[in-house]
């Protein structure tokens, strides 16, 4: 790999378009970028910008690994988006991923971890449709009062039936299907369950490892697959449940990944409550972890800009304990409105936390706060039909306008980076 500072050579097949695409990011706001957002008269597209007050250097290695995927045509690109509800409904994470996956011929890779919410009686991503057998129970790290073991979902589901079994396929405009060729199952270990993939295709070859210390039952197929089916059978009457952790689709495609891992109601408290969460990050390998975590501290009758800041902080230490040198982004809160009728000016103290977190821990932060408008600005998004009445929660097109900026800020940012290794 070439020094970061010296001039490089792009191969031709990857043309002058995408390079002249990426360096327009270099000035977001510019007449002419094709990076640029469609204008609204309240956003702030001026603070659109992925900032850094401390150490960026995880931020060059992420680079790093940008120009190879991009300009070699080599490697995957791994990033986790975390956070409470916004995250889960994978709107804002679609949308970003969309964006990621296009940008580029030939840079989209597998689908990474998803999460059957339904058969935890909550709302799933449309993206992704499981059906499910048996009776499920489910466990949040909402909860305060269970101690269940949680990892990188933040949520789990469980069964004492005999003989269950789960599909998953994909739909929707944005995904006409994921091929994988590789999965892993996340569960509990100490059971005397056993997991098994089968195709409809018998002709199909599926070999099957079972991880004890990865806590992970890992299947590889002999030619890539767009739908998954799995059976879960309990082979010892002494054991009386099975616990599903989530799963991994994987391929050995150049590309992006993006994971998102969400729950609803989610603070920073809740990620801290998840015992598995280092264990399993480690095995989703993320270049790039995003944390949306905040909006549900802020909305805590006793929210203190301290203990939030304290929690970040060991959410940090935790993730790069998983993956060391991994770039980490905190994204501010949106803007919100405390039972819709009061502004909740908590939302000032998550920024300033933030700051200081960037400068103290060498993360980088998004100001979506700022961008979206500033205080009382979710009265605009509801206005042009970008909210939800509750003035929390976005709509689809507000989900994907959001998606829209965050991808346009970190395309800036990598901008700034090509601007500088070619000068």
């Amino acid at each position: 790999m070439n020094s970061p500072h010296t001039t490089r050579t792009f191969p031709e097949r990857r043309g002058a378009a995408l390079l002249a695409l990426l360096l327009a990011a270099a000035t977001a706001v510019g007449q002419g970028n094709p990076l640029r957002v469609q204008e609204r008269a309240f956003l702030n597209p001026a603070v659109n910008r992925v900032t850094t007050l401390g150490d960026s250097a995880a931020w060059e290695a992420y680079h790093a690994k940008l120009d190879r995927l991009l300009f070699d045509g080599t490697g995957q690109v791994s990033v986790a988006h975390i956070g409470g509800s916004h995250v889960q409904a994978d709107l804002w994470s679609m949308e970003l991923r969309h964006r990621l996956q296009t940008m580029a011929p030939g840079v989209r890779a597998g689908r990474g971890f998803i999460f059957p919410y339904n058969m935890a009686k909550s709302n799933n991503p449309y993206w992704y449709h499981p059906e499910y057998t048996g009776s499920w129970t489910a466990v949040r790290n909402v909860m305060r009062t269970d101690s269940s073991v949680l990892g990188a979902a933040g949520i789990s589901v469980t069964t004492t039936d005999t003989l269950t079994g789960i599909k998953v396929s994909f739909r929707g405009e944005a995904y006409p299907g994921y091929a994988f060729d590789r999965v892993r199952v996340l569960h509990r270990m100490d059971s005397s369950y056993e997991v098994r993939a089968w195709c409809t295709d018998t002709t199909v070859r599926i070999e099957r490892r079972v991880d004890a210390a990865g806590g992970y039952t890992e299947f590889t197929y002999d030619r890539l697959r767009d739908t998954l089916r799995l059976r879960i059978q309990r082979t010892d009457t002494l054991q009386r449940r099975f616990t599903l952790r989530g799963i991994v689709l994987e391929n050995s495609d150049p590309g992006f990944v993006l994971h998102a891992l969400g729950v609803n109601g989610a603070s920073t408290a809740s990620w801290l409550r998840c015992q598995r969460f280092a264990e399993e990050l480690v095995l989703l390998k993320p270049d790039l972890v995003i944390l949306s975590i905040g909006i549900n501290d802020a909305h805590d009758p006793d929210f203190s800009a301290a203990r939030y800041e304290a929690n970040y902080r060991e959410l940090i230490r935790r993730i790069r304990q998983a993956s060391p040198g991994t770039a980490i982004l905190l994204t501010t809160n949106t803007d919100s409105y405390v039972k819709r009728r009061h502004v909740n000016r908590n939302a000032g103290a998550v920024r300033e936390a933030m700051m200081r977190l960037s400068a103290a821990e060498g993360v980088a932060m998004w100001d979506a706060f700022g961008v979206m408008g500033g205080e009382g600005s979710i009265r605009a998004w509801e206005k042009a039909g970008l909210a939800q009445p509750d003035r929390i929660h976005l709509k689809r097109p507000g989900y994907a306008l959001l998606g829209d900026l965050l991808f346009a800020a970190l395309m800036e940012r990598y901008g700034r980076h090509l601007s500088a290794i070619r000068h």
